[in-house]
């Protein structure tokens, strides 16, 4: 994606905001936004993905007359390298904001380089890192967001796949920027070390992944193509990074408010399976006080059997 216009569009923000299972009636219902305070229906923290709808050139979109690397004719598809596509997983993702999106903004993303790196996998051979950054202006050419992609690929296809696999190892989250200010235990009613959690989604259903690939446009077929995730070494379809994200945002947003953040990032550390229950726990670890007052939180999502599957940190103005 070189430059994309990307309207923030009604429907598909609530499209959106169902598919990550977030009920919160600003992403829905105008009148109640604006009586909290807001210009208007708000975009989810992580709706920024649903530009991939906008890309003409988008290779995870079946599109007519192209070969398409899930199953179609043949039991996998046309060889995924054939269809420009590589071995590998979103490791990390980073979102830093100027401002959040409303229904009614046309936003334009320019994508551009980022970070490159390698390190020795245990068994897919060497890993390779990417990032990719995609800023995001309004129609005054006005900065909104930076979205930063973090992909791993691998050498090669993992033979004889665990029965639950994970994401190879990542990079170290980002931390929190360091906010200006002087350092408090107590401000404008959170805690220090106060921690809140929440359960997202009890039984996980494979619906729920179609959803979320209709509402993000992201139709990698390990998400929803069962004999395409077989065919790479996979016991079955396994639920979108993002998806995760989005669910993880609901609480990150019950902690700070609506259209408060600065900055959101997680890492992806976990298959999430159809049939999981994910549980979500946001901490306190930074106030600082100022002109900007600010809270940090560090951010952990674990399934039913307590292993982590996200962690993450986010950044929040103090408002009221």
């Amino acid at each position: 994606m070189v430059a994309t216009r990307f309207p923030v569009d009604e429907s598909l923000v609530l499209q959106f905001a169902r598919a990550v299972g977030d009920p919160n009636p600003v992403y829905a219902d105008a009148a109640h936004a604006r009586a909290r305070g807001l210009a208007g229906i708000l975009a989810p923290p992580t709706f920024a993905m649903a530009a991939d709808h906008f890309d003409p050139d988008y290779t995870r979109r079946p599109r007519p007359g192209a070969p398409w690397f899930g199953s179609g004719r043949t039991a996998s598809g046309v060889p995924s390298a054939a269809a420009g596509q590589s071995t590998g997983f979103h490791a990390e993702q980073v979102f830093t904001y100027h401002r959040h999106a409303f229904v009614g903004d046309m936003l334009s993303g320019r994508e551009r380089p980022g970070a490159r790196w390698e390190k020795q996998g245990r068994r897919g051979g060497v890993l390779r890192f990417r990032e990719t950054i995609t800023d995001y202006v309004d129609a005054t050419g006005a900065p909104v967001l930076s979205a930063t992609f973090v992909g791993v690929s691998t050498e090669r296809i993992v033979d004889d796949a665990p029965s639950a696999p994970t994401a190879p190892p990542t990079v170290a989250a980002e931390p929190a920027p360091t906010a200006a200010g002087s350092s408090v235990d107590r401000l404008g009613g959170f805690v220090l070390g106060a921690t809140r959690t929440l359960v997202l989604i009890d039984d996980l259903t494979r619906t729920q992944l179609a959803m979320y690939a209709g509402a993000s446009g992201d139709f990698h077929p390990l998400h929803h193509d069962a004999t395409f995730a077989a065919s790479m070494g996979f016991p079955g379809i396994f639920a979108h990074g993002m998806l995760t994200m989005g669910m993880t945002s609901r609480l990150v947003t019950d902690v700070v408010g609506d259209a408060t953040l600065r900055h959101w990032s997680a890492r992806f550390l976990g298959t999430v399976w159809p049939g999981d229950t994910l549980t979500a726990e946001a901490t306190v670890v930074g106030l600082a006080d100022g002109d900007d007052p600010v809270v940090q939180l560090a951010v952990r999502t674990v399934n039913q059997h307590g292993a982590p599957v996200l962690t993450g940190t986010a950044e929040a103005r103090i408002v009221g």
